[in-house]
């Protein structure tokens, strides 16, 4: 009898009589005097007629002829095994019945599974799409670096570490909600991880209720964390901090001119400490060329990146007459090195990013910018600044704004990608020019009389 998904036969089954031996049947066989005349040494399978009796004596193992039939239940997709399930009968016809039936039930309920028994957990399989994915390509060495250091602070968590097909909905939903404290991009970055891994066990068939998906999906928590960061400077603000850069000496202040370019320029901290004296500043011209940003690779270590940040990064400025002062204030000042780094340290290497933004802080905390109290992790009370070296970027996108500059130029100037980004700075405008121009559009609807009253407050006696 043959029918497709089950084989059948008589089959030798062999085990060993000592329980406390550490060797193999095969190392036994192997190691056996009558291994070269011992008939049921490389023997598993029968055929009807050569085996009479069950009285096969052996000083190792006790014999046992079974007749038996296996059926083939399913498919391991990541090993490529089937999966199988074996009958056992007094002759081969029983135990062919018995796997037949089996078949027959299997087969009204949507014939072969396929399976995937699989002990990934969430970390294993955010690992092996972070690494396919920079392999081929499509992230960063410093995206790599981050979503990395992200699936660091989750790998402490004891649910990322068990099979993710033990994972409950419960486990998720009760980390998630332990993340309302943190800011929305640290929320975002570890819900993104979560989602990730959940995608890939699904692609690999280890799961198939993947309850990061769907219309009853577990939702990314609203972030409860109150930010102190603004976007920019007021206009006093920004005088104040101007004053001071332009009145303290290149020695006290070595970044003076760099922190002037970036209220001057909008240009991202990163691609100003990567200019490059000879080929991205056109004095001649009046242009400065961003082509490179700085960033990290695998280690954490700063580079300076073969691109820009994004591809609307890459972008060509054309200085103003203020901007153009201080880069050649910047170039008087410049320190000779073998990248022609416009701004570098006293040895000749690269600023890193956060000893500026530290230094920038430093500043804001002696002028009293953006000051406030927080409490440290003893409970005590200390001042800090919201200043950082984005907001530099964010004070120049605020005054051109305010400048009525056209959001299409900006987006341009700033290098985004997506108008949605610039228009956010046309609504963060400083408040003495909001009631400015709230006053303007006021006298035009009582210049053109729309609503049929005089509101003007004039003294009409007068």
């Amino acid at each position: 009898m043959k029918i497709k998904g089950i084989t059948s036969g008589t089959y030798l089954l062999k085990r060993i009589k000592d329980k406390n031996t550490k060797l193999s049947s095969k190392e036994i066989c192997n190691s056996c005097k009558f291994k070269n005349t011992c008939k049921y040494k490389n023997i598993s399978k029968f055929e009807n007629g050569k085996v009479f009796n069950n009285n096969v004596e052996c000083e190792y193992f006790y014999f046992i002829i079974t007749p038996k039939a296996v059926l083939t239940i399913g498919r391991d997709t990541t090993t490529g095994k089937t999966m199988t399930k074996t009958f056992v009968g007094k002759d081969e016809t029983e135990a062919f019945n018995k796997a037949l039936t089996e078949k027959l039930k299997l087969d009204q309920n949507g014939g072969i599974k396929i399976i995937t028994k699989s002990n990934k957990t969430i970390v294993d399989l955010v690992e092996s799409v972070l690494k396919e994915d920079f392999k081929l390509g499509k992230i960063k060495q410093a995206t790599f670096k981050r979503k990395t250091d992200t699936l660091k602070k989750l790998q402490k968590e004891k649910f990322t570490n068990i099979p993710i097909t033990k994972v409950k909905r419960e486990d998720v939903i009760k980390y998630l909600e332990s993340l309302k404290l943190y800011s929305k991009s640290t929320i975002k970055q570890t819900y993104e991880l979560i989602c990730m891994a959940f995608g890939q066990a699904t692609y690999e068939n280890i799961i198939t209720d993947n309850f990061m998906t769907g219309w009853k999906r577990v939702e990314k928590p609203k972030s409860e964390y109150k930010s102190h960061h603004r976007k920019s400077l007021t206009i006093e603000e920004q005088k104040k901090l101007v004053d001071y850069l332009n009145s303290i000496n290149y020695e006290k202040c070595p970044n003076k001119y760099l922190f002037l370019l970036l209220l001057t320029t909008g240009m991202r901290i990163g691609e100003a400490l990567v200019l490059d004296y000879e080929k991205d500043i056109d004095l001649a011209n009046g242009k400065i060329y961003i082509r490179k940003t700085q960033t990290k690779n695998i280690s954490g270590k700063a580079i300076i990146g073969e691109t820009a940040k994004t591809e609307n990064g890459e972008r060509t400025l054309t200085m103003t007459n203020i901007s153009k002062q201080i880069i050649e204030s910047a170039l008087e000042h410049k320190i000779t090195n073998k990248t022609h780094l416009l701004f570098c340290k006293e040895d000749k290497t690269m600023h890193i990013e956060n000893s500026i933004n530290s230094n920038l802080k430093r500043i804001a905390m002696k002028l009293r910018i953006g000051i406030y109290e927080e409490e440290n992790n003893k409970g005590q009370l200390v001042q800090k600044t919201d200043v950082h070296t984005h907001m530099l970027r964010g004070t120049f996108a605020t005054r051109c704004a305010e400048a009525k500059i056209a959001p299409a130029v900006l987006k341009k100037i700033l290098g985004h990608s997506d108008i949605t980004i610039t228009m956010q700075y046309y609504v963060d405008v400083d408040s003495e020019f909001e009631s400015s121009e709230n006053k303007n559009v006021e006298d035009y609807l009582i210049g053109k009389n729309i609503f049929g009253v005089d509101f003007s407050t004039e003294d009409k006696s007068a």
